[in-house]
């Protein structure tokens, strides 16, 4: 038990100092979000404080001091932080002459996981799973929760504001219909009880909020904007769920990601990004799905630096079902990968880690 709750500590302090370390220097650049979209023949990331280039591949984030390398024949787009589209050329650029700073980033990192959540990862609870700490863009959203084996109706209630609403479904579904309407900037709170007895109360405590006016219309101008974005389809369907994540849309990101899962997508980022996600909102058990698609994706196509990223997300989400020699397992193979791409920083921060766990 006491190297289980070092595990889960560490998982928190890793995945900070982790993100940390792919930013910009400046706490203002830390949250920017640069990242490839397209990629077409040898283009090469060069960051600082690595001995190794890395092949591009969609979905890769960019800090501002990296470098591309364009090979003859080459071609790439990135979607930058302003959420303009930077078409480089041959050549060698650091990535802050393509994307140019801006006040007012239209992409921003997803933020660290820093503890366990208590639900998502027992089949056996009626727990939310949208909308689930997230914001939100309409009156009368559609709640969805994981169904119970052997229940045949559930109590749904939605508490927050001047909000108490309850109601009886025979289905793992329902769509808001208080009187009362949802206001902008208020946290509701969703319990669900199961005619079996099982109930989200005192386990999982999912919140949501309705986004303000003026932050819808900001989305539906930004949106606007990527959508004459020079992108393929997918492309553009990553930058909008980019966008979303950027504004607490979480449920919205996840939506759309699903429908590219849906039509067969084998691109890497796509699965990666959804299972963050899950893991942000505390849906363990669909953020490892994801993350194992993730990870045999990039391993398929030798893209090493996601498979190092995923081996600590899904070492973290190993550590909330108690799994510790998995988690262990999943440090110990990122952390080979970074030593292949001669990144001693981070095998530095993962041996840390590993032999306090030992300890």
């Amino acid at each position: 038990m006491q190297k289980y709750q070092k595990l889960n500590r560490l998982i928190g302090i890793f995945f900070a100092g982790f993100l940390v370390s792919l930013s910009t220097p400046g706490f203002a650049q830390q949250q920017r979000l640069n990242f490839v979209s397209e990629v077409k023949g040898k283009i090469e990331i060069l960051r600082a404080r690595r001995k190794n280039p890395q092949q591009a591949f969609p979905g890769d984030f960019l800090n501002s001091s990296d470098k591309l390398r364009l090979a003859q024949g080459a071609s790439a787009k990135i979607s930058c932080d302003n959420g303009s589209t930077w078409i480089p050329s041959i050549g060698e650029f650091e990535v802050s002459q393509g994307c140019k700073y801006t006040d007012k980033p239209v992409f921003m990192r997803l933020g660290a996981t820093t503890s366990p959540p208590r639900a998502g990862n027992n089949s056996k609870i009626p727990y939310l799973i949208s909308p689930r700490n997230t914001a939100i863009v309409t009156q009368q959203p559609t709640l969805s929760w994981n169904p119970v084996k052997g229940a045949t109706s559930y109590r749904v209630q939605i508490s927050g504001g001047d909000v108490d609403w309850l109601t009886n479904v025979n289905q793992p579904m329902v769509v808001y219909s208080g009187k009362q309407p949802l206001k902008p900037g208020v946290f509701y709170e969703v319990v669900i009880t199961a005619s079996n007895g099982v109930s989200t109360k005192d386990i999982d405590d999912p919140t949501f909020f309705v986004l303000s006016d003026s932050d819808i219309q900001q989305v539906k101008t930004d949106m606007a904007q990527l959508q004459q974005q020079p992108l393929n389809n997918e492309s553009k369907t990553l930058v909008f769920a980019h966008l979303y994540r950027s504004r607490d849309l979480n449920a919205e990101a996840i939506d759309v990601l699903e429908k590219l899962v849906k039509t067969g997508s084998q691109t890497t980022a796509v699965y990666q990004l959804l299972g963050s996600i899950y893991q942000h909102i505390g849906l363990n058990i669909l953020a490892k799905e994801r993350y194992l698609t993730a990870l045999k994706l990039a391993q398929a196509e030798k893209n090493l630096e996601p498979q190092a990223i995923i081996q600590v997300s899904l070492g973290d989400v190993e550590g909330t079902f108690n799994q510790m020699q998995q988690a262990l397992q999943r440090y110990q193979a990122a952390s080979a990968i970074y030593q292949v791409l001669g990144d001693e920083e981070q095998v530095r921060r993962l041996q840390q880690n590993l032999d306090k766990l030992q300890q």
